[in-house]
């Protein structure tokens, strides 16, 4: 009999073995994301035939669709904001736009905590003061006290981060304002920034409970929401590493001869990203110019391509490591937790060789490395000629190879440039991200029926209980329950190119996702529905 290449597929499995397939498909519309992971299995039926009374065996299909809803209206979300001295520009822009960002979010009613963070984690080595860092920083405890030209923040006494639901808050004024009053961080940072440390560190997701000042933002219920914004890579290194340190393997120099090289933010690129180079072979950004030519008029370069994070040196901590803590915070963290970032584009990444700037024991005509601007001023001499955003208004950014990474291996994620002449376009791509409702699964091909002459599909609501955890409850049809909700039902839209499409009823329901499980008709064959 006839098949499809995926009824072919799963008549080939042996009983018990699946297909598993995942499919996200995100649009601009209010409810214009499904998400599904469709499942294929093998699953023995009768249809008729002579010599047997029950006909010969053959084989259906099932469809199984794990379908998560918006179903609570909490968000927790959390800023982390580079506070370094360069980026006056990229904080005069995100307060700008703040009142847009929160306002936006505000149009639909939601509970939300929202909490401010530095990038500072400190430098723990032996030159902290050179390069102007304390050994911890901020230690992503929260930002609270008023900064810039405001002379309180609005919160409440005691009150660490902003919280407000239906009517009630903690603070007094608008909520932007009351942002913006503790978000206008400075830049009296450390240089080597570590959002994503931060970001561990302040969610407690590094395996330590979080600052005492951070206690009582995170809810095991709530979406998580992060907006990182940095002119620079993340540089995050676990605390025994040498990255920060002049002192290494007996060389106490701010030179060349250095064994990690002079003490600046080069390290983060020669020891925290893998590249391509000329030739296609897989390197670190080099210390030396390929040449190693000295003295010369022009500055070397080495353009470089298709940068990742190096998560194999062990002198910055792994990316995959910061992404395995925070989705481990949520049960469901591919639709529970949205992520974006304000930072400079990750390509083009060019290194430089500049003459030596503050040396000890320098050599004549020594060189030092540094990576081109991938966005900033058109002209200037440190930033990328292959850059194709050149903002007048004195932005610039590093190549951000490690947060891009982070930031996009989760599905409800969106990375903006830091050169972008407003920061409109990220708030409304967030806000878009976190309102988003998903339609309902689209089930491929003609629902069978089962014995009650109702479409054979079966759906589990995964509800929130009390302590945090899922509880299973089956949902019966519509039919069955005279459409008293929570119920499901089975209906067409063009939406789904004519084919049937599942949803759950959700005017009384509490759970965050659902399980929905159909037998699909066989092409060419007769049987109950089909």
């Amino acid at each position: 009999m006839p098949r499809t290449e995926e009824h072919a597929l799963a008549a080939r499995q042996e009983p018990g073995e699946h297909i598993a397939m995942v499919r996200t498909m995100v649009g601009s519309g209010a409810r214009s994301r499904r998400l599904g992971a469709i499942v294929l299995g093998a699953v023995a039926l009768g249809c008729g035939g002579a010599g047997n009374p029950m006909g010969p065996s053959r084989v259906s299909v099932t469809q199984s669709f794990n379908y998560a809803i918006k179903v609570n209206n909490e968000l927790d979300l959390l800023f982390v904001i580079d506070d370094q001295a360069s980026t006056s520009e990229v904080q005069s822009k995100l307060y700008a736009q703040l009142p847009l960002f929160m306002n936006a979010l505000e149009t639909t009613p939601t509970d939300l905590h929202v909490a401010v963070v530095t990038t500072d984690m400190g430098a723990p080595g032996d030159s902290t003061s050179s390069v102007g860092c304390t050994r911890t920083g901020d230690a992503g405890a929260f930002k609270s006290a008023p900064t810039g030209t405001c002379t309180a923040s609005g919160l409440e006494g005691g009150a660490t981060f902003l919280a407000a639901s239906q009517g009630t808050t903690n603070f007094t004024g608008a909520l932007a304002t009351t942002l913006q009053c503790i978000s206008n961080v400075g830049g009296k940072g450390c240089g080597f920034v570590q959002p994503l440390a931060a970001l561990d560190r302040a969610l407690g997701a590094d395996g330590s409970p979080p600052p005492a000042a951070n206690a009582g933002f995170l809810r095991p219920e709530a979406y998580l929401g992060i907006v990182i914004v940095s002119d620079e890579d993340d540089c995050s290194a676990p605390p025994d590493t040498q990255l920060y340190s002049l002192d290494v393997g007996g060389s106490n120099q701010q030179n060349i001869a250095n064994a990690l090289g002079p003490i600046s933010t080069y390290r983060c690129n020669q020891f925290g990203h893998l590249c391509k180079d000329p030739s296609g072979a897989l390197i670190a950004p080099p210390l030396e110019p390929p040449s190693n030519v000295m003295g010369t008029a022009a500055a070397p370069t080495l353009d470089l391509t298709d940068c990742t994070s190096n998560d194999t040196n062990g002198l910055l901590t792994p990316v995959s490591q910061f992404i395995s803590d925070i989705k481990a915070l949520k049960p469901d963290p591919d639709n529970q937790i949205l992520v974006a970032a304000i930072v400079a584009p990750a390509a083009p990444y060019t290194v430089a060789w500049v003459p030596e700037s503050g040396g000890q024991n320098t050599q004549p005509g020594e060189l030092w490395p540094e990576v081109m601007h991938s966005c900033g001023a058109s002209g200037s001499d440190d930033v990328n000629p292959q850059a194709t955003m050149n903002p007048t208004d004195g932005t610039f950014g590093d190549p951000a190879v490690r947060i891009s990474q982070f930031v996009t291996s989760f599905p409800n994620s969106v990375v903006t440039s830091v050169c972008d002449a407003s920061y409109a376009g990220a708030a409304q791509a967030f806000v878009s991200q976190s309102s988003v409702a998903p339609l309902p699964p689209c089930v491929g091909g003609t629902i069978q029926n089962n014995a009650q002459g109702l479409p054979d599909c079966a759906v589990t609501a995964h509800m929130w209980g009390a302590n945090g955890t899922y509880t299973d409850v089956a949902y019966q049809n519509c039919a069955l329950t005279g459409s008293t909700p929570p119920c499901w039902s089975a209906r067409t839209d063009t939406s789904c190119a004519g084919t049937a499409l599942m949803f759950v009823d959700a005017t009384a329901v509490t759970s965050a996702s659902y399980t929905v499980t159909c037998s699909i008709c066989e092409p060419g064959v007769t049987g109950p529905g089909c």
